[in-house]
């Protein structure tokens, strides 16, 4: 497929989506989340590849949402259409957040609104020293709208959450860290390699384990303790129908390392 607002490649096990929209600072529009979506779902019906990195690159990863797109041809859209169109990027984002295979958000100069919430929805982020995060929407009279009062707040809990959306004032990539919205803060110049890096983790690791970790770890986390526990050790048993188990065990008594095939 010819993509015009983002480029993806593979390369090496590792599905690479990168945001390209330079003219808009690489904005969000309604082109831009369909084929995120069809990257995504190419890269998660291809075996071969063990982990997806979204970016727009060393300078910035998404500004926000296209004002454009979001108020169309009248400039005074109605709740309706406001509805529709949400619908649309929440299920875009939906996808990406419960998709089967590690993502890591590589994030770099503006990472607001919008881009925020794409990231917030990936497994990992992580940032150059120069991002700068934030929800601004409310200097616009509105709120995010893509799930940031919700996946934020549940990630850095109601002060900050509140802070950072009821101001609209951004975080720096240092903040961001320090309240575990990132995983890692490179330099500007090492956030390609990093990311790359680590997407190579999964290169060797049994797949369908790594794929029932994420599921228990997003499903039991909005559940209550004892059926979280339960919905574990399912999860745990069933892994010991698999060939990967029963390679890793017997390259564990063996001395050796494993070779797991993702089955």
């Amino acid at each position: 497929m010819a993509y015009k607002t983002i480029i993806f490649k593979k390369e090496e096990g590792t599905a690479l989506v990168t945001f390209n929209r330079p003219q808009k600072r690489n904005a969000l529009n309604e082109e831009m989340m369909k084929e995120v979506e069809t990257a995504l779902r190419d890269a998660e019906k291809d075996s071969g590849v063990k982990a997806v990195i979204l970016t727009g690159g060393e300078k910035y990863f998404i500004s926000g949402t296209d004002m454009d797109f979001l108020l169309g041809e009248g400039k005074e859209p109605s709740p309706q259409k406001i509805y529709e169109i949400h619908h649309t990027t929440q299920s875009v984002y939906r996808y990406l957040s419960i998709f089967s295979k590690p993502t890591i958000a590589a994030m770099a100069g503006y990472a607001f609104g919008g881009g925020l919430e794409l990231a917030l929805c990936c497994d990992f982020r992580i940032a150059s020293e120069n991002t700068k995060i934030g929800t601004p929407e409310i200097k616009v009279g509105i709120i995010p709208g893509a799930g940031g009062t919700q996946r934020l707040t549940r990630m850095i809990g109601v002060t900050k959450a509140k802070e950072l959306i009821l101001t609209g004032d951004p975080m720096s990539a240092e903040d961001a860290y320090q309240f575990g919205l990132l995983n890692k803060v490179v330099d500007e110049k090492d956030l390609m390699d990093e990311a790359k890096a680590f997407a190579k983790k999964f290169q060797n690791l049994p797949g369908f384990s790594v794929e029932m970790g994420k599921m228990l770890i997003d499903t039991g986390i909005n559940m209550g303790l004892k059926e979280a526990l339960e919905l574990e050790r399912i999860g745990f048993s069933m892994l010991y129908s698999t060939d990967d188990q029963k390679e890793g065990l017997k390259a564990f008594l063996e001395k050796r390392p494993p070779r797991f095939r993702g089955k």
